[in-house]
C-alpha cells in the first residue's frame, strides 16, 4: 500500500510539471502598460511604469520587444528636440527585462536614436528593426540584435514592415522619402535587404503594398 501511494504521488507530480502552461498570444498597451493576453484569454500587466507602447510578441512567443518613452529625457534632432525614448525586452512573464536600446542625440542623423517606434522582429526572432527621427523630411530604420545589443543604422525610411515569409522572408518593406531629380520630391514603398540595400520598388500607396503581398508574402 505504501509502495501504491508512493507510486500515486510521483505520477501525480510528473502531471502537474507537464500540465501546459499558458502562453502568450496577443500583446496591447493599457494606460501606458504592457498586457500580455494568454491563450486561456486571461490578461497579465507586464510593466507598471504607465511609459510604455508599441509592444510586439516574438515569432516565437516567448518575448516581448517594447518602446519605453523617456519624456524627461529629450535630444536634440534635424526635426527639433524628441523624447530619447528606449527600446526594452522582457520574457513572456514579465521577468528578466533589459534594455536593449538608449536614445541618444547626435549630430549625424545616421546615429540620432529619438521618437523610437515600430519595433518588429525578424523571422528568427533574432533581430529587432524600428524606426528613429533622423532627418527634417524622414526618419531612420535601425536595428539591433537581441542577444548582444549591437544597434546599427539600416537605411532611411518613415515606416518599416518585416516580411515574415515567402520569397522575401526576412526582407523589409520601407517607405522612404525620394527626390527627382529636376525638382520636387515624392514618397515610395522600397523593398530593402536588412543591410540597408535597395532591392526593387514597390510603389507608391497601400495598395501597391497590399499587391506585392498578395503576390510574394506567402
Amino acid at each position: 500500500m505504501k509502495h501504491q501511494t508512493t507510486l500515486l504521488g510521483a505520477v501525480l507530480l510528473l502531471a502537474m510539471c507537464a500540465a501546459p502552461h499558458a502562453d502568450a498570444t496577443s500583446v496591447k498597451v493599457d494606460g501606458g502598460n504592457i498586457i500580455m493576453i494568454d491563450d486561456a484569454g486571461s490578461a497579465r500587466p507586464l510593466t507598471t511604469g504607465g511609459l510604455d507602447s508599441d509592444p510586439v510578441l516574438s515569432p516565437d512567443h516567448l518575448s516581448i520587444v517594447f518602446v519605453r518613452r523617456t519624456p524627461h529625457r529629450m535630444v536634440d534632432t534635424a526635426s527639433g528636440a524628441q523624447s530619447a525614448d528606449e527600446v526594452w525586452v522582457t520574457h513572456i512573464d514579465g521577468t528578466a527585462q533589459r534594455r536593449l536600446v538608449e536614445g541618444a542625440g547626435a549630430e549625424d542623423p545616421k546615429r540620432t536614436l529619438a521618437a523610437l517606434s515600430s519595433p518588429s522582429f525578424s523571422p528568427d526572432g533574432q533581430t529587432i528593426y524600428f524606426t528613429s527621427a533622423a532627418w527634417v523630411t524622414s526618419g531612420a530604420i535601425h536595428s539591433v540584435e537581441l542577444s548582444s545589443g549591437k544597434e546599427r543604422f539600416v537605411t532611411d525610411g518613415n515606416s518599416l514592415e518585416v516580411i515574415p515569409a515567402g520569397k522575401y522572408r526576412g526582407d523589409l518593406i520601407v517607405n522612404k522619402h525620394k527626390y527627382w531629380l529636376a525638382s520636387g520630391s515624392y514618397d515610395w514603398y522600397w523593398l530593402v535587404s536588412p543591410a540597408g540595400k535597395e532591392i526593387a520598388p514597390i510603389g507608391p500607396d497601400d495598395e501597391s503594398v497590399e499587391e506585392f503581398r498578395s503576390l510574394f508574402v506567402k
